[in-house]
C-alpha cells in the first residue's frame, strides 16, 4: 500500500524540458564544472548568466529506498569576482515506512524548494599557487532550512585539475506530532575531492570522493566514504558533467557489513546539463 504526502505535480522536470528547448540554440559555454559534487573556485564574469539543470538518483538502503532530486539553477556573475544563483528544488522519495529494516508499508513524498548561492572567488586555480573560494547556499522547504557553507581549493597544473572542499552543513526540520511542532537538527560536516584529467578541451575523465559525517554533540556519529568515477563532455551548445559514486566504506557506524545502510544510500548518481544564456 502507499501512502502519499505533500503530493505535487513535477513542475521542475517540465520547467527543465522548457529552458532546455530555449537556450539550445546558443553558442558559448562559461563556466563548465569538471564533477558533479566537487566544486571549483571560478565564478561566471560580470552579466553572464547561466541554467544549470539537475539529477541527483539516491538508491538503495538497508530497507527500500529510493529518491530523486532535482534542480533548477539559474547563475550569474555579479563582476568583482563574485556570483550568485537561484535554485528551485524538487524531491521526490519513495521509501519503507519503517526506516531501518524491510517490512512496512511503502510511503511517497514529494517536495518543492528554494534555494540561494553565493559564491566569492579570492585566488585563481592558474595564475596562483592555488585557486580558493567561498561558498553559502541557503535553502527553504515548506518544513525544513538548510544552510551550507564551502571552503573550495582547486590547482590545474597542465591538463590536470585537483579540486577539494570543505563543507559545513546546517539542516533544521520542522514536524507536528499530536498536534505539537516537533523540531530536529542535524549537523553534517563533508569532504568533497576530485582530480580529473582532459585529453582534449571538451573531454576529460576523473574521479571524485565524497566523505559525509554526522555530528553528534561535536562528535563524529556516523561517517561513510563514496568513490567513483566523473565524466565531462562539452560542445559549442551546452556541456554535461556525470559521476556515479557507490559508497565504498562505513568509517564509523556501519550497520551491513563495512557500509551504512541505515542513514545513507548504497549509492549516488549525478548528472549536469548547462547552458549560457
Amino acid at each position: 500500500m502507499i501512502h502519499q504526502k505533500n503530493s505535487n505535480s513535477p513542475m521542475l522536470y517540465l520547467l527543465a524540458l522548457i529552458l532546455f528547448a530555449f537556450v539550445f540554440a546558443n553558442t558559448s559555454i562559461s563556466n563548465e564544472r569538471k564533477f558533479s559534487y566537487t566544486y571549483e573556485s571560478n565564478v561566471l564574469p560580470k552579466g553572464v548568466r547561466e541554467i544549470e539543470i539537475w539529477n541527483t538518483s539516491r538508491i538503495a538502503r538497508s530497507y527500500f529506498f529510493r529518491r530523486l532530486d532535482q534542480r533548477v539553477e539559474y547563475e550569474i556573475g555579479l563582476g568583482n569576482n563574485l556570483q550568485t544563483a537561484f535554485y528551485l528544488n524538487l524531491t521526490n522519495e519513495l521509501k519503507d515506512d519503517n526506516g531501518v529494516t524491510a517490512g512496512g508499508s511503502i510511503s511517497r513524498k514529494t517536495n518543492v524548494g528554494f534555494s540561494n548561492e553565493w559564491k566569492y572567488k579570492i585566488s585563481d586555480n592558474v595564475a596562483d599557487p592555488i585557486g580558493f573560494a567561498l561558498y553559502s547556499e541557503f535553502t527553504f522547504y515548506p518544513h525544513e532550512t538548510e544552510y551550507e557553507g564551502k571552503l573550495l581549493f582547486d590547482k590545474k597544473i597542465d591538463n590536470t585539475l585537483f579540486a577539494l572542499n570543505l563543507v559545513y552543513e546546517l539542516e533544521n526540520k520542522y514536524d507536528f506530532k499530536n498536534g505539537i511542532e516537533v523540531k530536529s537538527q542535524e549537523n553534517i560536516f563533508e569532504i568533497d575531492f576530485g582530480a580529473s584529467y582532459s585529453f582534449t578541451h571538451n573531454f576529460s575523465v576523473g574521479l571524485e570522493a565524497v566523505n559525509k559525517n554526522s555530528l553528534l554533540e561535536n562528535k563524529i556519529n556516523n561517517s561513510v566514504l563514496f568513490l567513483g568515477p566523473s565524466i565531462f563532455y562539452s560542445t559549442e551548445n551546452f556541456w554535461v558533467v556525470a559521476t556515479y559514486l557507490p559508497q565504498v566504506k562505513a568509517l564509523k557506524g556501519a550497520t551491513s557489513g563495512n557500509l551504512n545502510l541505515n542513514s545513507y544510500e548504497r549509492s549516488l548518481a549525478r548528472i549536469l546539463f548547462a547552458f549560457e544564456l
